[in-house]
């Protein structure tokens, strides 16, 4: 009998040792399967790669033309024109013209507007006379600074002009008094010394116009002029004369200081010609704006406006006394609409930058500081500020 054979017959004489290796063989048969079919997934074929585990998006430039946020802000922006012009207009064609790219305007109510946009994506860059700060750094980025401006004062023309005599006068309680008391004291002087020299040559003996010549004498007495004619010759007029000239002399010398000290501080405090002259005046600002932050720190009389074409409304109609702005904004509106009207005092202060933004991160703000270093080392940066400016500073 073969070994086969004797195996077979031994295990059919067992039903459970036979039970027992028929499943044996079924695992192992399902074991090797599985490797089987693990094995291609775990030797690639030659020349194949393998694919990253994770994939992490790269930053593309944006497909077509770049949008290009504005909003009005003269005279970098003026926003009754189609198409748009003003000097960011002007500096942004340079700059796509470096860069070879093309570009087309996505118009925004004002600047905060804007940098919303650029923040939330909807726009690639905001141009017109963007205030470099702090705050808005922390939403977007920005390019170098294209212009370097301040705040300036805005009032209307005729105020540069000194205020008539009365109303630099400004008389109160004091100076009444001292003016009462000094024509209280010629009338009575008057009276006197008419009454002491009637009869005599110098003064007429009836009372009309006798106390007129009187008061006439006192006034020159008291005024030091001293026309000499008319005197008194009699001791009680002489005596009268003492008493004027003693009296007099001070309460006159008081009342013309007072007069004159008056007239000095209405005319300084009348005049404004700097930051520091805004103090008890009516100031009109821009609300939100860099201005309106600097006008409230430092605690002055603030009127505020949505719009600036509001606040120099407001100015031209003599709401407020002057405007607090940004510098090349008063300066195009003073040499433009307010020509004769409204004039620029005092100089800039406050410095401010502005510049160009984007996105955060935006591979753009490299290449755009690169194409202002180009137009600025070319001088067409400092041609496009004459233009829009007025001047070259």
């Amino acid at each position: 009998m073969s070994i086969a054979r004797c195996l077979a017959t031994r295990l059919l004489r067992r039903p459970a040792a036979v039970a027992a290796a028929c499943m044996i063989a079924w695992i192992s048969a399902a074991v090797a399967g599985a490797q089987a079919h693990a094995e291609p997934a775990s030797a690639p074929a030659a020349g194949a790669t393998s694919a990253p585990a994770a994939s992490v998006p790269a930053e593309t430039p944006p497909a077509g033309p770049l949008r290009v946020g504005i909003s009005p802000f003269a005279p970098f922006v003026l926003g009754d024109r189609d198409p748009p012009a003003g000097f960011s207009i002007d500096l942004w064609h340079q700059v796509s013209v470096e860069l070879g790219v093309e570009y087309r305007f996505v118009r925004a109510p004002g600047v905060a507007a804007k940098l919303d946009q650029l923040a939330r994506g909807d726009i690639d860059v905001a141009i017109g006379g963007i205030t470099l700060t702090r705050e808005r750094e922390e939403l977007v980025d920005f390019t170098h600074p294209s212009v370097e401006t301040g705040l300036g004062i805005l009032i209307r023309a005729g105020d540069v002009e000194s205020p008539g005599f009365f109303a630099r006068l400004r008389l109160g309680g004091r100076k009444w008094g001292l003016i009462l008391g000094f024509l209280a004291l010629i009338v009575i002087s008057g009276h006197l010394v008419w009454w002491a020299e009637r009869g005599r040559d110098a003064f007429n003996d009836k009372y009309m116009p006798g106390v007129f010549e009187g008061m006439y004498w006192a006034i020159v007495t008291a005024s030091t002029v001293g026309y000499g004619d008319k005197a008194p010759v009699r001791w009680p007029g002489r005596l009268v004369a003492s008493l004027v000239i003693v009296i007099a002399l001070p309460l006159f010398a008081l009342f013309t200081a007072e007069l004159a000290s008056t007239i000095v501080v209405a005319e300084i405090q009348s005049r404004i010609d700097g930051p520091e002259d805004l103090t008890g005046k009516r100031v009109g600002v821009v609300r939100g704006t860099a201005s309106a932050e600097w006008a409230a720190s430092r605690g002055l009389g603030l009127y505020q406006w949505d719009r600036a074409e509001e606040v120099y409304a407001a100015l031209e109609e003599g709401m407020i006394d002057a405007v607090v702005y940004d510098a090349p904004n008063l300066q195009y509106y003073a040499q433009n609409q307010g020509r004769g009207r409204v004039q620029l005092v005092g100089g800039q202060f406050l410095a401010q930058n502005l510049g160009i933004a984007v996105r955060e991160g935006s591979p753009l703000r490299e290449r755009i500081n690169r194409a202002l270093l180009e137009l600025n080392e070319s001088g067409e940066i400092q041609r496009l500020r004459v233009q829009w400016f007025g001047n070259s500073d």
